[in-house]
């Protein structure tokens, strides 16, 4: 027995080793095992602080894309300054679109870069990015552009219709008129500029705006005591399309084969605003050397400068650590209208049915279209149709208004073509006003407040009919009847639409600086308290303006006045709109 066993022990001696074997191969599956977990964790450790590089530098972007809007919201001044004989606040120098898109006006001189960035206006880079946080891995770069590209090249013509001398018979203009009787006449003669295309690369270019003729049959004739208005219409075509029109009028005087240099053709304004492309007249009455005719043909000459961009494209870069980069794009609107206000200083836009104009019987009441900032001038008080014009013509302030009242229907802005367009924008100022906290019902609420006077800025909605009192500024959109009560002080943009119109009650001064838009029409929508729309129904493209009503009462001063600053510091509210933003 004990033989048996000993022979199986001697059986078993070829197992022996086979544990350590296991043991090594459990050995090698957990070094393997261990080696993978090592290298997730490098990896995940690597990952994450790539993904935390990324990040940064797309917060750099963000970053690049809020500095430059808040350049061109204008809250930065330029340093030099464009024009150092002027304080930071004027116009010219302050940021535009076209100045923020040149780099002789948007980077320093010492500037290397030969792309706009914004460098002249407190946007201090250093060589390739502005640095954040005082770390030079952590920054962003700016690259400016025009997306529509509006190029170096503007179109226009002055043969649209419209221009000529006023034809009081049919209240329209004609390109020749004769006065006098039988063989004793003086016709009048325009002839305008059917296409021109000029280069503004240079940043003006002479342009050319027809010509005058004067004609003299027999002995001649005198030109009425009131003179003989005229106005020229410039519409461009390329880039934008856009209208413009140059009034003037021919003062009196005899005109005879011997009498050359006694009529003058004086326009209203020496200069004008084209979608931001100044027009300067050569010769105008406000230089000392008025055009001056003769027998002979004079042409009408004179310089404009580029147009103003209506978008921009923002491209901001951003840096990380360890060389991580992102770049976003955004493209912004300067506003909801375009950069285009109001066409006249008190705007009535609507039918003659129903039409009320009051302006005022006090001697110191006064509507001016001459800009209380630059040169430029609109007219006074403008209307939609001749009989709207006759009327107001025929009811004029005892101080007559400068420059006169005009029918501005040709240079109405797209926003107020129509109803449904100004509708489109009043939307888009009330959701500006809602998500600012200056949405007021007015069955519910007043404001308290209008805006900044001083500034001209900040946003007021009343949705319904409201009463404005003591000072404000900004925009201020009524949709039902508003009501002046009392001093009233207001720079910026007036927009009322309802049928009921503005009014004025009371005494007290009134100045009002900046445009002021009366355009009734039947307007179904409610908005509500939570900032819906409760109803969209009944206004449509071939909805018409109502007749619109403009009553002042009461005595005091009143001094409606043009104020193209007033104006566009009110348009900061809803200016420089992100229409889009996308990573690259």
């Amino acid at each position: 027995m004990a033989e048996t066993i000993k022979d199986g022990l001697k059986d078993r001696e070829g197992e022996k080793g086979a544990v350590m074997v296991m043991v090594l191969l459990i050995s090698a599956l957990l070094l393997i095992a261990s080696a993978g977990i090592l290298l997730e964790t490098t990896l995940n450790t690597a990952n994450v602080s790539d993904s935390t590089a990324d990040q940064q530098s797309y917060n750099a972007a963000e970053g690049g894309i809020q500095s430059a809007l808040n350049v061109l919201r204008g809250n930065v001044s330029p340093s030099p300054l464009l024009d150092t004989s002027k304080p930071a606040t004027d116009p010219a120098n302050q940021i535009s679109f076209s100045r923020a898109l040149k780099n002789a006006t948007s980077n320093l001189s010492s500037d290397s870069s030969r792309s706009p960035r914004l460098s002249r206006w407190g946007l201090p880079y250093n060589t390739d990015r502005v640095i954040i946080g005082g770390n030079t891995d952590y920054g962003f770069s700016l690259f400016l552009s025009d997306p529509e590209n509006v190029g170096n090249a503007v179109t226009y013509n002055t043969n649209t219709g419209t221009s000529g001398f006023y034809n009081s018979s049919t209240l329209g203009y004609d390109l020749t008129k004769t006065i006098g009787n039988g063989a004793n006449t003086v016709t009048l003669t325009y002839t305008p500029v059917t296409s021109n295309t000029v280069n503004v690369s240079s940043g003006s270019a002479n342009v050319n705006y027809g010509s005058f003729n004067i004609a003299v049959s027999g002995l001649g004739a005198s030109i009425p005591s009131g003179g003989i208005p005229f106005q020229i219409t410039i519409k461009m075509t390329v880039p934008y399309t856009a209208t413009r029109i140059m009034r003037g009028n021919i003062t009196a005087g005899t005109i005879t084969p011997v009498s050359s240099g006694t009529v003058k053709f004086d326009f209203y304004s020496g200069a004008y605003d084209l979608v931001g492309s100044i027009i300067t007249l050569n010769s105008n009455p406000l230089t000392p050397s008025p055009i001056v005719l003769g027998s002979s043909v004079t042409a009408i000459n004179g310089s404009t400068t580029p147009v103003e961009p209506r978008k921009i494209l923002i491209r901001s870069t951003g840096y990380g650590p360890r060389g991580s980069q992102k770049q976003l794009e955004a493209i912004v609107q300067k506003n909801y209208f375009d950069g285009l206000g109001a066409p006249a200083t008190l705007t009535l836009i609507g039918a003659s049915p129903g039409f009320v104009f009051n302006a005022g019987n006090s001697a110191n009441v006064s509507y001016s279209g001459d800009d209380v900032v630059s040169t430029l001038n609109i007219p006074s008080i403008g209307v939609t149709n001749t009989t709207n014009l006759t009327y107001v013509n025929n009811n004029l302030p005892r101080t007559l208004p400068d420059p006169p009242a005009a029918d501005i229907t040709a240079e109405l802005p797209d926003w107020l073509k129509d109803p449904y367009a100004l509708d489109t924008t009043i939307q888009n100022l009330y959701n500006v006003a809602y998500s600012s906290g200056r949405y007021f019902r007015s069955e519910v609420s007043s404001p308290s407040s209008f805006g900044d006077n001083f500034s001209a800025t900040g946003i007021t909605f009343i949705d319904g009919n409201g009463s404005l009192s003591g000072s404000g500024g900004g925009i201020l959109v009524c949709t039902g009847n508003l009501t002046f009560d009392g001093a009233v002080n207001f720079n910026g943009l007036i927009i009322v639409t309802g049928s009921g119109g503005l009014s004025r009650n009371g005494g007290g001064g009134a100045t009002l600086q900046g445009n002021t838009v009366v355009a009734p029409y039947a307007n179904n929508r409610i908005y509500s308290s939570t900032g819906s729309l409760v109803d969209k129904s009944g206004i449509t493209t071939s909805t018409a303006f109502l007749a619109p009503k403009y009553n002042i009462n009461g005595g005091g001063n009143s001094n409606i006045e043009f104020n193209s600053s007033s104006v566009a510091n009110g348009l900061n509210a809803i200016r420089n709109l992100v229409l889009a933003v996308a990573e690259k």
